[in-house]
């Protein structure tokens, strides 16, 4: 399981690369598809690792990342939905605000992605010690 979530890990930090440099070449839009493809995987990511989280003591870390992640939604729906309401340059301060939120988020999921791998493979290693002393 470790090794699937090492791939895991390292493949949405290839993507997240991938949408940096993109930036030069197809300006947002580039970014902006890669920022979508990235939530949705770093969404199905979560929802099956926060039994690992809650179980490895990263309960705090794991509920933060889906309040903060309802709450763009959130503010990224609102954006939508009164789009017809207020003005274009008001709705798109909020919109452009959720995207900031986003690209911080998925930051803060790789961050505490990477310490939930960490503390599989130090606690395999201490496994391990333990098991050689006997």
């Amino acid at each position: 399981m470790k090794i699937l979530r090492k791939i895991d890990y390292y493949g949405q930090l290839i993507l997240g690369s991938m949408m940096l440099l993109s930036v030069p070449v197809l300006l947002f839009y580039g970014f902006l598809a890669g920022l979508f493809i990235l939530g949705c995987w770093q969404l199905l990511s979560a929802v099956l690792n926060t039994k690992a989280f809650i179980y490895t003591g990263h309960s705090k870390q794991v509920w933060s990342y889906w309040s903060f992640c309802i709450a763009d939604l959130g503010l990224l729906f609102l954006s939508w939905h009164f789009e017809k309401t207020f003005r274009a340059d008001i709705v798109q301060v909020f919109y452009w605000i959720a995207m900031s939120g986003a690209v911080i988020i998925a930051i803060y999921y790789l961050k505490i992605y990477k310490d939930l791998i960490q503390f599989f493979s130090l606690r395999d290693e201490l496994d391990g010690l333990t098991k050689s002393k006997h």
